[in-house]
């Protein structure tokens, strides 16, 4: 494959990531991006997890016009941020999810890096709907976060 050098289509982009902010503080936004059963609504349609939120444990999710997919937790950093890994034929997608703190409240960041074989492929493909989706899913979690924990 070649790629054009003064067009800027020489380095291949494989990481691609959505960002918002949330009034909620790092705590609350942890809460939130740690309880998958909450995170329905807005562009997630569903959200599960298969016991604790733990290193090992397995999220299902599904984003409007997506596919269901499954993520095993590799990395969980309170408050900071977590790490997910799903696999595909080809393809091993890494999800960070970071949170940080900004000016006006709390930042999330979703990102997923692309490795294998298809990876140049798979970006090529779904690299500019993953950006926005993660724009929207971020801005899902914010709000999850500002509303806070459910009394019940």
């Amino acid at each position: 494959m070649m790629f054009c050098h003064h067009c800027g289509m020489a380095t291949r982009r494989r990481s691609f990531q959505g960002s918002s902010i949330s009034s909620a503080d790092p705590s609350a936004v942890w809460w939130a991006w740690t309880s998958p059963s909450e995170w329905p609504g807005g562009v997630i349609q569903k959200a599960s997890i298969d016991g604790e939120f733990v290193v090992g444990a397995n999220i299902t999710a599904k984003a409007k016009g997506g596919p269901t997919t499954t993520h095993t937790v590799t990395s969980v950093d309170p408050p900071r941020g977590w790490v997910g890994v799903s696999k595909f034929p080809g393809v091993t997608m890494t999800y960070e999810h970071e949170i940080e703190v900004v000016d006006g409240g709390t930042k999330l960041t979703e990102r997923a890096v692309m490795s294998g074989p298809l990876a140049g492929v798979a970006a090529l493909l779904i690299g500019k709907s993953l950006a926005k989706g993660f724009n929207d899913s971020t801005a899902r979690i914010a709000e999850v976060a500002e509303a806070g924990p459910k009394a019940g």
